[in-house]
């Protein structure tokens, strides 16, 4: 978190906030849902899980373990299902462990704001050795030859007389919830992990609703980043680079004496003002379709991406990144009037944008690229450090607003009115029973 990745959204119903507030204080409900018990049962089971730990104590099970003689005992009550639950004692050295969350304190991040943070972890049982290198080993000591120059029947005999090395990988990611927008944001693009966070998420009771990206145009991706790129701005200095990046080096290539537009020329290749007074700017990488029936080329590079849109007329962008500007003026030390951009976020835009099968919409490529900067600004400025809720609060409060500002560009640039439903929507069809089945399973 804090940096660039990929964000899971679910929409949250804000009602079902009282019941997550009751159960996040119910101790033998939270020591299932756990990570100190999703761990044992991993270990114990060889089985995948995934539990949960609060957002200021990401690896809290391993701070305060629980005994090992009570490791087996809390796997088998995490296994066993809650209506049977209330008929099992926990003992107190498992209930008052400080190895796992309890109580709303523990997961809000907030005082007055309903945003609330934790860490889902996945645990996975995995071959950790090379099993490579034991066969070529075991080759070597029993046969004298590598592995490959061995018989069919001698590599069957290494194949069965070699046993790897098991363990439990870890694997953990951030989910913020926001019951003001009614939102839910998971760090990840692991479709199997988003699925079975979900899961857990619904055990502390809390309404998950599946949404995507949903907006009345087809291929309306493709369509938001062809209209900008129909009306960027210093396209002759965006040819010009292009032209010249066939013809030199990029270290031979002299720079403009204008530095903001040097900076535009060198980043993007296509940059657009739009009625807002924000600016867009799309880089690679980049895929582009010189004909309609032409397969894309995948491009990173600016100077690339503008000698292609300009080598047909049916040229089109398919994806891009995309960074969101803002224009700001400032007055020097010395009295003078100064403009220069700051990013504001940043974002792929593809038609990978939504995750159907478990009603996902994605945020790729995710960035607020300001946002460690301004805090050691504001750091240096009061001298004092932002709490770890307040690092957690201030960016679900910054990535909030950013989807909105996303949902109400891509609105303005496909041109809908205010009676058309657009934006982030909950699923209309039902998730396709293979996914939840198999997921269910894991």
């Amino acid at each position: 978190m804090f940096g660039r990745g990929t964000w899971a959204i679910y929409g949250l119903g804000k009602e079902s906030i009282e019941t997550f507030r009751t159960i996040v204080e119910d101790r033998p409900i939270m020591v299932g849902a756990s990570q100190m018990a999703a761990s044992a049962i991993t270990r114990y089971s060889t089985a995948d899980t995934v539990g949960i730990n609060p957002f200021s104590g990401p690896r809290l099970d391993e701070e305060y373990p629980v005994g090992t003689d009570f490791e087996s005992e809390l796997a088998g009550y995490a296994t066993t299902e809650v209506e049977e639950r209330s008929t099992l004692t926990l003992p107190a050295e498992i209930l008052e462990c400080q190895g796992y969350g309890v109580g709303e304190a523990q997961f809000r991040l907030h005082p007055t704001m309903p945003w609330y943070g934790m860490w889902a972890v996945q645990n996975e049982w995995k071959d950790v050795s090379d099993v490579a290198s034991i066969k070529e080993q075991r080759s070597y000591r029993l046969l004298d030859r590598p592995y490959k120059f061995l018989q069919a029947a001698d590599k069957k005999t290494v194949d069965h007389d070699t046993l790897g090395i098991t363990a439990a990988m870890r694997k953990q990611v951030p989910v913020l919830l926001d019951f003001n927008d009614g939102r839910v944001y998971i760090e990840s693009s692991n479709k199997k992990l988003i699925y079975m966070i979900t899961v857990r998420l619904r055990q502390l009771g809390l309404e998950i609703i599946p949404v995507a990206w949903t907006y009345p145009r087809a291929n309306w991706p493709a369509e938001i980043l062809n209209r900008l790129y129909e009306n960027t701005r210093y396209q002759g200095d965006f040819q010009k680079r292009a032209e010249e990046a066939t013809r030199f080096k990029p270290s031979e290539i002299e720079k403009l004496e204008d530095r903001e537009v040097e900076s535009i020329v060198a980043n993007y290749f296509s940059m657009t003002q739009l009625p807002s007074d924000l600016w867009i700017g799309i880089s690679g990488s980049a895929q582009i379709r010189l004909h309609d029936a032409s397969p894309p080329l995948a491009v990173k590079a600016p100077t690339s991406a503008t000698t292609l849109l300009n080598m047909t007329d049916d040229a089109k962008i398919l994806s891009g990144a995309m960074t969101f500007q803002e224009v700001i003026s400032a007055t020097s030390k010395k009295g003078e009037e100064y403009t220069f951009r700051k990013d504001l976020l940043r974002m792929d835009l593809n038609d990978r944008i939504n995750f159907s099968d478990i009603g996902a919409a994605m945020m790729r490529g995710f960035d607020i690229p300001a946002f460690k900067k301004d805090i050691l600004r504001e750091i240096r400025q009061t001298r004092e450090v932002p709490s770890i809720e307040q690092f957690w609060g201030n960016w679900l409060h910054q990535m909030s607003n950013a989807v909105r500002t996303i949902e109400s560009t891509f609105r303005e640039l496909l041109e809908i009115d205010g009676s058309e439903e657009a934006g982030i929507l909950p699923m209309k069809v039902a998730l396709t029973e293979t996914l939840v089945k198999d997921t269910a399973s894991a």
